[in-house]
C-alpha cells in the first residue's frame, strides 16, 4: 500500500510538472499577444527612428577611423530593435494566416522560425506587401548587424 501511494504521488507530482511546464508557453503568448497589440506601433516608430539615425548620422561618422567604433557598435545595437521588429510583426502574421499551431511549432523551434512561417504564411495567401516587409526587415536586421561588425573591425586596423 506504501509504495502504490509513493507511485501515486510520483505521479501526481510528474503531472503537476507537466502543467507548470505547459503553463509557461501560454503566459508567455499571453505576453506577447499584448506586446503585438500594444508594442508594436512604437516599436516600428522606433525602428524607423533608428534606421534614419544609422543613414543620416552613423555612416557618415564612420568616414572617421576614430569614429568607427562608436558608429559601428550602435548600428549594431539598433539590429536588435529591427530584429524585435520582424520577430513580433511575424508573430503577429503567423498566428492571425495560420494561427497558434504554426507559433508553438516556431517558438519551439528556438523562437526564430516565426521569422520563415511568417514569410511562408504570406507567400501562400499571396499576401505580398507584408511578405516583402518581414523579408526587408530580415535583411535590415542581419545587414546592419554585418555592418556594423565590419565597421568596427575597420576602425581597430
Amino acid at each position: 500500500m506504501g509504495d502504490k501511494l509513493k507511485s501515486l504521488g510520483g505521479l501526481a507530482f510528474g503531472v503537476a510538472g507537466v502543467i507548470c511546464v505547459l503553463a509557461i508557453p501560454v503566459i508567455f503568448f499571453y505576453g506577447v499577444v499584448w506586446a503585438a497589440k500594444n508594442m508594436l506601433e512604437p516599436l516600428v516608430v522606433a525602428g524607423w527612428i533608428a534606421l534614419a539615425l544609422d543613414v543620416l548620422v552613423l555612416l557618415p561618422l564612420s568616414i572617421f577611423k576614430g569614429l568607427r567604433g562608436f558608429a559601428g557598435g550602435a548600428i549594431f545595437i539598433s539590429s536588435y530593435i529591427f530584429g524585435a521588429i520582424t520577430w513580433l510583426l511575424s508573430f503577429v502574421l503567423t498566428w492571425a494566416l495560420w494561427g497558434g499551431w504554426a507559433v508553438v511549432i516556431g517558438i519551439l523551434l528556438f523562437g526564430g522560425a516565426v521569422v520563415p512561417f511568417a514569410l511562408l504564411a504570406t507567400l501562400f495567401k499571396g499576401m505580398w506587401e507584408p511578405f516583402f516587409s518581414v523579408l526587408i526587415l530580415f535583411v535590415l536586421t542581419f545587414g546592419s548587424r554585418i555592418a556594423g561588425i565590419a565597421i568596427v573591425g575597420s576602425g581597430d586596423r
